[in-house]
């Protein structure tokens, strides 16, 4: 399913809603068929054990390129044949080529990631000139809540985390955050300090978190995030739940999710339809200048004063953790 982010213009169609489970494994299984002139190459991360058990069609083969990895969650290759992997822990490796066996740590984020459940280092693109421009973008949890330090809920450096009890994971929730991240890269180890384009995407629970990244053919980076609501309940009601936190200019408190304009549980991602407050970007694909984060002009709602708004060219989305482009145009698939 595909929904054009068109310059000047709303989507065509939203991208229907779907639910998305996460694949993990500690290992990258490459399949691959040889055909009459042409050797196709698909690349999967599965889990640990069940590529195994699958049955390949007839003229397919199905080889180990990469393990030892912990929950690999993201791949992108480089136009020089180097891989960048993510583990959802917060670890970047990049690999010289499919025969290396000894990856290189690119950068730890760790201690700024919540890995739980749903949540952790979910995305990751390399700039389309990479590595002319030396720039690596990634989404993932942030283990605080908007504005806030990491760790919140986790230990610093660890490789997974948690949320205790109160307030409990499918209860009251551990509030985080999620953040759009520019890494620069200096050979195969990132330089500098981290580049926080957008921090925002309030979640309560621990699925719909974060989700994907990808470039348009336009050089625009398009970015994916869930509603950050629990998948059990469509939104929570006073007596059922206890208040949930929406986003809020600083001071403005908590509020019960429910009737026509309420904006917590999934119908925060309906947010952009309120313009008495400031929007949220959960439950939302947007549309963003890559080395700043901002929405832009041609976006359907880029003459919009609030900073958000502008970089939403999609909304409505339940778990977008997945987004793909139609290649060679700006359509965004899920």
């Amino acid at each position: 399913m595909y929904a054009r982010a068109a310059a000047g213009g709303p989507p065509r169609r939203r991208v229907e809603d779907a639910w998305h489970e996460q694949r993990e494994g500690d290992a990258i299984r490459t399949v691959t068929a040889v055909a009459t002139a042409a050797l196709a190459l698909a690349v999967a991360v599965v889990c640990a054990g069940s590529a195994h058990a699958a049955t390949l069609p007839s003229g397919f083969q199905e080889r180990t390129v990469f393990s030892g990895l912990t929950n690999p969650s993201a791949l992108r290759f480089a136009t020089d044949g180097r891989v960048f992997v993510t583990e959802k822990s917060g670890l970047i490796k990049v690999f010289s080529n499919l025969s290396d066996t000894t990856p290189t740590i690119f950068t730890d984020l760790r201690t700024q990631v919540h890995n739980f459940w749903d949540r952790g280092l979910l995305g990751l693109a390399l700039d389309p000139n990479f590595p002319a421009s030396p720039y690596v973008y990634v989404l993932y949890t942030h283990d605080a809540a908007i504005g806030g330090t990491a760790p919140r809920w986790g230990t610093a450096g660890a490789t997974d985390d948690g949320c205790p009890t109160p307030p409990g994971a499918t209860a009251d929730g551990c509030v985080v955050s999620g953040r759009l991240s520019r890494l620069q890269a200096a050979g195969d180890v990132m330089t500098g300090a981290e580049a926080v384009l957008i921090e925002d995407w309030c979640q309560q629970y621990p699925s719909h978190s974060v989700g994907g990244l990808a470039f348009g053919a336009d050089g625009k980076l398009y970015v994916s995030g869930g509603d950050g609501a629990s998948f059990k309940l469509h939104r929570l009601r006073p007596g059922r739940q206890p208040p949930e936190p929406v986003r809020r200019p600083a001071g403005r408190g908590r509020r019960h999710a429910d009737g026509p304009t309420a904006e917590g549980g999934a119908l925060r991602s309906q947010d952009v339809r309120t313009t008495t407050d400031a929007t949220s970007l959960d439950g939302a694909i947007l549309r963003v200048d890559p080395a700043t984060g901002a929405g832009l002009a041609d976006n359907p709602f880029g003459s919009s004063s609030d900073v958000n708004r502008r970089r939403i060219v999609a909304y409505g989305q339940r778990n977008p953790f997945r987004i793909t482009m139609r290649p060679g145009t700006n359509e965004v698939g899920r």
